[in-house]
């Protein structure tokens, strides 16, 4: 006599196998990928009386300018920016002409209060002019051709570490729901052990999938990818996959209702043996038929321009659309006094490294029209509008780093790349086709303080030399080293690699590793 779990395994099995056969009908997708998270459009402007729903109509059309083709709506983090039935909304429990010191808002500190008010009071207005944010969302898209997606949060920890913050509904403070064995910024992730917690993300699930015309829903597992307590992530892999069977027979009815297909698509950690290890088994999703888009991305700390992408096609399979996933701040190592937001180039460089490396489309992940990027609405389209396209990102200057991954698993021996210390470094850096001829390439190697009389590093590309061009202190000591790269070093193969080294034996600590390509 077969065991109950068997049982169940082999009841999944049986409804995967029919799953999969449906998959292939479901499409795949094409052009630019965008993610607008829940609560950037309430932000930076506000909502005269009746202007809500040609505000929100506006901000898409920003979107359909710069090539968007898919658009994630991003509609929760631990609550809702929408009047939903199952969840509580942003505002619930606030008074819009109640003073700063109101229970509602009093977790929130003191110099915040003014900025948090203007978000919650900007969802409130924009339900009390009638408007279903993503519902017009929804709707504008289709006026674009945009394929409309929400984007589901499937475990955000903002203001974890403050829980009397309004930012969480009550469900978020009951701590035998938190995940155990870890402390530091994601101790009070939810633990998807629970059924409590596979019910509640099931219900807004359920009541999007009914309330709202998409073309998919995607799960957003990089908010975040912590859903087990210490030691029981593979307890808990099987849990998942069952869930997120029962998920896919709610898009597959609602795609019955709607006639037309509506996809489920992943957001996980870039490397896959690092989601394994979290418990998520995208791999298996996808030979099951479960998923039909898998963003493999950094969580947030910087662009990562070494995706393993070609480990994922091979796990993946063709049927699944990859996507390589971009963030907006580039930082060489952790902590690095050299971060930044992205610019135009850096972009550029990581995008190529997405479309040459595998994947069949770039994601973006907080490429806001107000805040960050810092660029004008003309460059925020024109910039954007070459990422659907290789072919048009070539033709773009672009540069590429030596950076790290943000997402390890607590038993993973990983080391970051940088800052790097001895006398002979190597660093892999696919840096994509080989660019147009009369292009220039240089490479920027950035060294701890050294000796006046301390002779610069050699750099080779790919085993050919890079000949020295300029040599800087910076205000913090640190030595900016520019080199040009020869031409015939460009292979053009995606698999270069970036040397460095002291010829005199003398030790020394590099910084950042970064090349440079751009017309002549």
């Amino acid at each position: 006599m077969k065991s109950p779990s068997a049982i169940a395994l082999c009841l999944l099995l049986t409804c995967a196998a029919s799953l999969a056969l449906a998959a292939d009908a479901r499409p795949k997708l094409t052009g630019l990928l965008q993610n607008e998270d829940c609560t950037n459009f309430f932000y930076f402007q506000d909502f005269p009386a009746g202007k809500a729903g040609e505000m929100t109509d506006r901000y898409v059309d920003i979107l359909a300018g710069a090539g968007v083709s898919v658009l994630m709506c991003n509609t929760n983090a631990r609550r809702t920016n929408y009047r939903s039935d199952v969840w509580e909304a942003f505002w619930d429990g606030y008074d819009p002409d109640g003073p700063d010191d109101q229970p509602f808002l009093a977790g929130v500190p003191k110099d915040e209060v003014k900025t948090y008010r203007k978000l919650i009071g900007n969802m409130l207005a924009v339900h009390q002019q009638g408007v279903d944010y993503p519902a017009r969302t929804i709707a504008r898209c289709r006026h674009h051709g945009i394929s409309p997606w929400i984007s589901l949060r499937m475990n955000d920890v903002h203001y974890n570490d403050n829980l009397d913050h309004p930012f969480h509904a009550a469900f978020w403070r009951k701590p035998e729901l938190f995940r155990t064995g870890y402390s530091g910024y994601f101790a009070r992730a939810l633990d998807y052990a629970h059924p409590e917690v596979r019910d509640r993300y099931r219900a807004l699930i359920a009541e999007t999938l009914a309330r709202y015309d998409v073309d998919g829903i995607e799960l957003d597992f990089m908010r975040e990818p912590y859903l087990f307590s210490k030691g029981k992530e593979q307890e808990g892999k099987p849990l998942l996959t069952q869930w997120l069977t029962e998920v896919r027979r709610l898009a597959d009815a609602a795609a019955a209702r709607r006639k037309h297909p509506v996809l489920i698509g992943v957001r996980v950690p870039s490397k896959p043996e690092t989601a394994l290890a979290l418990g998520l088994d995208a791999a298996a999703w996808a030979k099951l038929g479960l998923v039909d888009l898998v963003v493999a991305a950094p969580r947030w700390a910087t662009l990562q321009y070494d995706l393993p992408l070609a480990e994922w096609r091979r796990l993946l399979g063709d049927r699944v659309t990859l996507a390589g996933g971009l963030e907006i701040r580039y930082e060489p190592y952790p902590g690095a006094p050299s971060l930044r937001m992205v610019d135009s180039e850096d972009a550029a460089g990581a995008a190529v490294s997405v479309l040459s490396g595998g994947a069949d489309v770039v994601y973006l992940f907080n490429y806001f029209q107000h805040g960050h990027p810092h660029w004008s609405t003309s460059e925020y389209q024109r910039v954007l509008k070459t990422f659907s396209s290789l072919d048009d990102l070539l033709k773009m200057p672009r540069r590429h780093a030596v950076t790290y991954r943000d997402v390890v698993a607590s038993d993973e021996a990983y080391q970051p790349p940088l800052p790097a210390g001895g006398t002979k470094f190597s660093f892999p850096l696919p840096l994509g086709p080989k660019p147009p001829a009369g292009w220039k390439a240089e490479a920027l190697i950035e060294e701890a303080a050294a000796g006046a009389s301390s002779a610069a590093p050699a750099v080779f590309v790919n085993q050919i030399a890079a000949e020295p061009r300029s040599n800087e202190t910076t205000k913090s000591g640190t030595r900016l080293l520019t080199y040009s790269i020869p031409a015939e070093a460009l292979r053009g193969e995606n698999r270069d690699t970036i040397t460095v080294s002291r010829e005199e034996n003398t030790p020394t600590k590099i910084l950042r590793v970064e090349v440079r390509l751009y017309p002549g």
